[in-house]
């Protein structure tokens, strides 16, 4: 008896593990969520940064679907990007942006399958990478896959280079370009398929403006088509 009181003495004595705190908690603030973290260097100071996407949760922003196909319930709650520069002093926030990332679904195609399924954001070779898809489920064999990447440029993320491809679910044929903003030169490949052999074409293209675009002012979508948008990054 003596002996297993002095055993649960030393038990209820006994330091208790403490829970390591989470780094992200100040970037998450209450009724949001994170969804994906990326470590690597941004800055290329050799210390690892983190780019983080969170959700809002709001009951609110819960739609039931108005198409009888696609999910039931669409989630439009908005999405957050946030980018943290680690320094010894911690983590500093250099960028932060609500009206950047989709959500995951949208309210006029409930078939559309969420365009960040892959995270949002990474780092690769020291560059900040977007990627979004767009694919449904019912109405179109489509699929679009974007690339946007951005390098550290003094205190802002310059647009550096942006990948797109389109291919058909149903026929195998695919299309591709890719724009390089350092150099201004646009590579179009066509004749794709994946289903078959091919043989691609390729063509090569100077863009109409080498104008500088920044992360922190610019938008993932564009309209290439409007006459109006000859400055914008979609050329």
């Amino acid at each position: 008896m003596l002996r297993l009181t002095i055993l649960l003495l030393a038990f209820l004595t006994a330091p208790a593990f403490a829970v390591p705190p989470d780094p992200f908690a100040h970037w998450v603030p209450h009724g949001w969520k994170l969804i994906a973290h990326k470590w690597g260097d941004l800055n290329r100071d050799g210390v690892d940064d983190v780019v983080l996407v969170t959700e809002k949760i709001d009951s609110a922003n819960f739609k039931k679907n108005p198409e009888p196909l696609g999910p039931e319930i669409l989630n439009l709650n908005p999405r957050r990007l946030v980018i943290l520069l680690k320094s010894s002093d911690g983590l500093q926030e250099i960028l932060s942006r609500d009206d950047l990332l989709p959500s995951p679904n949208e309210e006029n195609m409930g078939c559309l399958a969420d365009p960040i399924e892959n995270g949002g954001g990474s780092i690769a070779r020291g560059n900040l990478v977007i990627e979004l898809q767009a694919w449904l489920s019912c109405g179109s064999y489509g699929v679009t896959n974007e690339k946007f990447i951005f390098r550290f440029d003094g205190a802002r993320f310059r647009f550096v280079g942006y990948d797109h491809s389109e291919f058909s679910r149903s026929t195998g044929d695919q299309s591709e370009f890719s724009i390089n903003y350092l150099t201004g030169k646009k590579k179009i490949t066509t004749g794709l398929n994946a289903f078959e052999d091919s043989k691609p074409k390729i063509v090569w293209k100077n863009l109409r403006t080498k104008r500088a675009f920044f992360l922190d002012e610019m938008f993932l979508y564009c309209y290439a088509d409007d006459p109006a948008q000859i400055d914008s990054w979609c050329q």
